[in-house]
């Protein structure tokens, strides 16, 4: 059994939680779901072009990184609200989205794996991460940190971002040596982005207390 042809599975968990909670979410899980919604919609088409036999579907990676980038760019703009301007984060989306139309446009072929902007893109979100826990420490405002989506969610990014530039590193180095280890990177990263939804399904399931309790 090749692990690989169930990547795309973990996410209709976060996809279908998240369509149940919906009405429960405020702006920013709003943007976060439709980065869900958007990654579904990724990983199906990509299912269903290997299981037509598509030789290379690579094309699709160049149009994710760009997308998912604004869509998790807006996330963080809700979740950074008064902590850092908007200017900024837009910002920083319009450098990335210019800096990967021209990658492709100038400098590399839409059929070759975008190295370079996923790397960025996983910096950039691993970053937000960082400084998102640090807003929570210094602002001190979270009373039960098990019970707000917010954590789950940015650990669940924090997690996954880290894992992601390790899988680049280890696979771009061990793919010389040997593809049977190579294997067992891409199996790792299978789990790593099972673990990242199962997160992102806890958070977007912890809304709804949240949102009764700011109702009360």
């Amino acid at each position: 059994m090749n692990i690989t042809s169930y990547l795309w599975l973990p996410i209709l968990i976060p996809f279908i939680v998240g369509l149940f909670k919906y009405k429960y979410f405020n702006a920013q899980y709003k943007y976060l779901y439709y980065f869900v919604a958007f990654g579904t919609c990724n990983e199906i088409t990509y299912f269903v072009l290997v299981k037509l036999d598509f030789r290379n579907t690579l094309f699709l990676s160049h149009l994710y990184y760009v997308v998912a980038f604004v869509l998790l760019g807006f996330y963080y703009r809700e979740v950074f609200k008064g902590f850092i301007k908007r200017a900024i984060i837009h910002y920083i989306m319009a450098i990335f989205v210019l800096f990967s139309v021209s990658n492709v446009l100038f400098f590399q072929s839409i059929f070759e794996y975008p190295a370079l902007p996923s790397s960025i893109h996983n910096i950039v979100y691993l970053f937000a991460s960082i400084v998102c826990f640090y807003r929570i420490m210094v602002e001190a405002k979270i009373k039960n940190l098990w019970e707000e989506p917010l954590i789950w969610i940015n650990t669940a990014i924090l997690i996954y971002y880290a894992g992601n530039l390790i899988n680049v590193a280890l696979f771009n180095f061990v793919l010389e040596y040997s593809i049977e280890f190579s294997k067992l990177i891409v199996n790792y990263f299978v789990v790593l982005n099972a673990l990242f939804y199962t997160l992102v399904s806890i958070g977007f399931w912890k809304t709804k207390k949240q949102f009764m309790s700011q109702l009360q």
